[in-house]
């Protein structure tokens, strides 16, 4: 900070989040940042909960939305088979081929009016399959460099860092983001403002590449390793009880907050009866305590270890879930209360994925990067593509008790994995569970007042 006419500027101390994040960064992070910076932009315009608004617009019903949502995580599953290719070509190339093609196969999107006109409303679902799918597959062809490329300019000792600022900057461009698009979402939007939305995405998407260029590193590796040889690190890493361990853990946790957030925009609109402005609304402020909490989470990470962050975060996204039982359609309370449940569920879900992308880069051998990379991947994507599909079928065959049983779902496999968190995070010392330790209750309040307390950059570690 500078110092004016001698004195130290009363304003020296205060710093800006995101810019204080991004000057605790070496330079080769920060240009991964800014390839994020539209990267974020294009996701949320093609696959974020505009998606599903979108959907619904042309009457998907709830089991097929489900399948939608899961194209995603499950085609992430591809990872396992681009490894040789990512170390042949590296992972710049093969993720600016594939970045490339996605964006071109998304505009598939815009034949929907042209097939709903001649074939009916049914034929909108099959082509806005068609251009996610497309969109996915291409994603997670490209998606097996982006662990190894970002392991490679990541220090170990900027990890916490540079997820917090992820974390800030993406949830920054999100509010943005979903301000626009609700402002576009105006009153009752028709099928052509979601289409500019989706053009808005593809339009992000193709400059994203020329920031990637930008990104040292991520070249090929010259090697003559045959393709069995290539797989040993897939060995090496299924064979690390502990690391495997970890990838269980974090698979489930994933799932816990995915049962809550594939249905909260389906119980948002169909149920709570919110406008599709309101619903982007909703997520924008969601973004805003990810904002102003993700570095507090990163330094609280930093200083007791990934496995007490996770334990905290998803114990406060588990009584989110469960709060949200409480949020009856109809109630004149449902309306204000739906804010702070889903807003508290956003803001703990960022902190726990950003505490298990460190336990997990923390845990990788930097010799077999893409095969611990890939596994990781791989088994949260199945997670996260597998609960979409069940909180569908049990939403179309439920009703309201499905959703119910989703907010459960989310709130007590949330819980056991907080719990495990402190287990198979190999930076943190296992809890005290003992019998009178679980009858204190005092105990469930001590922990609330402290997922509070580092939410609120109160805790030790953020002085």
């Amino acid at each position: 900070m500078n110092d004016v006419g001698g004195k130290r500027s009363r304003f020296s101390g205060v710093r800006i989040p995101i810019f204080s994040n991004l000057q605790e960064l070496a330079a080769a992070p920060r240009q991964f940042l800014f390839f994020i910076v539209f990267n974020v932009v294009s996701w949320q315009c093609i696959v974020g909960p505009s998606l599903v608004l979108l959907a619904r617009k042309i009457d998907m019903p709830p089991s097929y939305v489900g399948f939608l949502i899961s194209f995603m995580p499950l085609s992430m599953v591809l990872v396992l088979v681009t490894g040789q290719l990512v170390l042949r070509l590296g992972p710049k190339r093969v993720m600016f081929t594939a970045w490339m093609l996605r964006n071109l196969i998304s505009c598939v999107v815009f034949l929907m009016p042209w097939a709903m006109w001649h074939y009916g409303a049914h034929s909108g679902w099959w082509v806005l399959m068609a251009a996610t799918l497309g969109f996915c597959l291409m994603r997670a062809i490209g998606a097996g460099g982006w662990f190894p490329w970002l392991h490679e300019v990541v220090p170990e000792t900027q990890r916490a860092a540079y997820f917090s600022a992820e974390g800030a900057v993406g949830q920054f461009l999100n509010v943005a983001v979903m301000v626009g698009q609700g402002l576009i979402l105006r009153n009752n939007p028709s099928l052509l403002r979601f289409l500019i939305i989706y053009g808005i995405g593809i339009a992000a998407g193709m400059f994203s590449l020329t920031w990637m260029v930008r990104v040292p590193g991520g070249l090929a590796v010259e090697t003559d390793l045959t393709v069995n040889q290539g797989f040993e690190s897939y060995r090496r890493a299924l064979k690390d009880r502990a690391y495997m361990w970890f990838v269980i853990n974090a698979s489930l946790c994933f799932s816990a907050t995915s049962w809550l957030g594939s249905a909260g925009v389906m119980y948002l609109k169909d149920a709570i009866g919110l406008s599709s402005e309101e619903i982007m609304y909703v997520m924008a402020l969601g973004s805003v305590g990810i904002l102003l909490t993700i570095r507090h989470w990163g330094r609280f990470t930093e200083h007791s270890g990934s496995g007490s962050s996770i334990f905290l975060t998803l114990t406060g996204h588990s009584l989110a879930a469960l709060a949200a039982l409480a949020l009856v359609p109809g109630a004149a309370a449902t309306r204000y209360a739906l804010y702070p449940v889903f807003i508290l569920a956003a803001t703990f879900n960022g902190a726990m994925w950003m505490a298990t992308h460190r336990a997990m880069f923390n845990s990788v051998a930097a010799e077999d990067r893409i095969g611990y990379t890939n596994i990781f991947t791989v088994g949260t994507s199945l997670a996260l593509g597998i609960t979409p599909i069940l909180v569908g079928l049990a939403i179309d065959h439920g009703g309201m008790w499905g959703y119910r049983f989703c907010f459960i779902m989310a709130g007590l496999l949330g819980f056991g994995c907080a719990v495990a968190g402190h287990y198979v995070c190999k930076d943190s010392k296992p809890l005290d569970i003992s019998f009178a330790r679980l009858l204190n209750p005092i105990l469930p309040m001590r922990t609330v007042g402290r997922i509070f307390w580092v939410s609120m950059g109160l805790h030790e570690s953020n002085r």
